[in-house]
């Protein structure tokens, strides 16, 4: 059996897909958003242990899923909200893992991700959420995180050769060339 991760990372709301091919048809074996608030007043020791704490989690669940392939939405580098540091710790602990334990990945920018899901790289969150839940009916996806991270395991899907349950269109395959792969999947 075959698994592509997609992740959206977050220390709040990380959106995690896994799918895999048990015939041909792609499954969506796994949908969640994993994560908790922190807090404005947080010291550095409370910081650190949230970060590896979140990148623990999502590490154990995206290598119990044995994947071929993970997808990672890259860094949003204009966002002005929330902490940049210890988003950017979490994302760079995520991706050492994957590579550490020789997962190819690929980096997806939030810029693509909009584009390859819904036609407009410059779409909202909730107009991403709207097209994913058209692409995936029969998939309960709760919040644009979930929607996020399906759609980078699609992306991946869609690079691994697999049939997608939905019209693959021009962007489609323009988004795959967008996508900076390590060495094993380029």
């Amino acid at each position: 059996m075959s698994a592509v991760v997609g992740l959206d990372p977050s220390l709040t709301a990380c959106g995690i897909a896994v799918l895999t091919d048990h015939t041909g048809v792609p499954y969506v074996e796994f949908l969640r958003t994993v994560g908790h608030r922190g807090h404005d007043a947080a010291s550095w020791d409370e910081r650190s242990d949230r970060v590896v704490s979140q990148a623990r989690h999502v590490a154990n669940i995206v290598l119990g899923a044995n994947p071929d392939l993970v997808i990672i939405e890259g860094p949003s580098y204009g966002s002005q909200f929330g902490s940049q540091f210890d988003r950017a710790a979490l994302w760079m602990g995520l991706y050492s893992t994957l590579r550490a334990k020789g997962i190819p990945v690929g980096v997806c920018s939030p810029r693509t991700r909009a584009k390859w899901a819904s036609g407009k790289g410059n779409a909202d969150k909730a107009t991403v959420l709207a097209a994913v839940r058209e692409q995936w009916p029969a998939d309960r996806i709760r919040n644009d995180n979930e929607a996020d991270a399906l759609t980078m395991a699609a992306l991946g899907a869609l690079k691994l050769g697999w049939q997608l349950p939905f019209e693959i269109k021009e962007r489609h395959h323009v988004g795959l060339d967008a996508v900076a792969w390590t060495k094993e999947i380029a």
